[in-house]
């Protein structure tokens, strides 16, 4: 057998024609879409900082209640913030009565970084179009 006889290499098919983009993308998003998701992620991250861990969901469910009639793609970015922030006031008041044994020093800031990097999270892919779902928060509003 020569070195001639060997079969042509195989190339990757390309995509089929009509391609759709990954399904977590919205085809049809608006910059406001865009921005009131970054927005819903972006203002109860301040105000979590700024009160350790509490405020912030004010800031969700204000942003939740301006973006609900707004349309789909705006009120599901906002219910998924309110959502991240209803946990984390959760577990945050959870951590406030578990100081009394100590243990709350230890639960709070993990439950503050926990929030800090779902919303920094939920506000880039919001800021890409992209749908973001948070791990280990389930669905309070929708």
């Amino acid at each position: 057998m020569s070195q001639f006889d060997q079969s042509p290499p195989t190339y990757p098919t390309p995509p089929p024609t009509g391609y759709q983009p990954h399904p977590t993308v919205h085809p049809t998003m608006s910059s406001e879409d865009r921005n009131l998701g970054t927005i819903a992620h972006i203002t109860p991250l301040v105000l979590m900082l700024a009160s350790g861990g509490l405020a912030g969901f004010l800031g969700s469910l204000v942003v939740y209640l301006y973006a609900k009639d707004r349309g789909p793609v705006a009120r599901q970015y906002a219910a998924t913030a309110l959502n991240v922030q209803i946990m984390v006031a959760i577990a945050s008041a959870a951590s406030y009565v578990l100081m009394f044994v100590l243990v709350g020093f230890l639960t709070l800031p993990i439950v503050l970084v926990v929030g800090i990097i779902a919303h920094v999270l939920g506000a880039l892919k919001a800021n890409k179009g992209e749908r973001f779902e948070p791990p280990l928060t389930p669905t309070f509003v929708n």
